[in-house]
């Protein structure tokens, strides 16, 4: 069962929190040492594509379990800037990307899309609601600005 974002003891994934974007993807990082890699430890090509991902885990409140995973790459899909074939290509293209997919594997990626359907029918729903589209590259500004604060901008509700 999915824990809520408010039951999380992880401040960035609180739907108010006044951390700023940076300090949130600090935290994110923090608490998941060992078991991602940062971009600035990636080769040039696959930073860009990791750091976006991050930073989408941080603004729409999600861990690193396959189910989350999935749910951010729901989220990017729906909510970012960057459309589905764009993002689709960095996936199909990039070699980190490539090597992550495979450890996984097909049956386990479609239990899990299995398992997150209701919540990514709300993150359609979410999507919708949306004013704008979230930056795939967001300006530096946003690193100084409270993840409530943007959230409140976007229309961002964790799910």
């Amino acid at each position: 069962m999915h824990r809520g974002p408010e039951t999380c003891r992880h401040r960035y994934r609180r739907q108010e929190s006044t951390q700023t974007l940076a300090q949130g993807l600090a935290e994110y990082y923090a608490v998941n040492e060992g078991i991602i890699t940062r971009p600035g430890d990636l080769p040039d090509e696959s930073a860009k594509l990791f750091r976006s991902h991050d930073l989408c885990h941080v603004i729409f409140g999600l861990d690193t379990t396959l189910d989350d995973e999935a749910l951010a790459d729901m989220r990017t899909i729906l909510s970012f800037d960057v459309g589905v074939s764009r993002y689709a290509h960095y996936l199909r293209t990039d070699a980190q990307a490539k090597a992550l997919f495979a450890q996984i594997g097909i049956w386990t990626s479609v239990r899990t899309i299995a398992r997150v359907l209701p919540r990514a029918w709300r993150a359609l729903i979410e999507a919708w609601r949306m004013p704008k589209r979230w930056p795939w590259v967001p300006p530096e500004s946003y690193m100084d600005r409270t993840l409530a604060d943007l959230r409140y901008e976007y229309r961002i509700r964790m799910i």
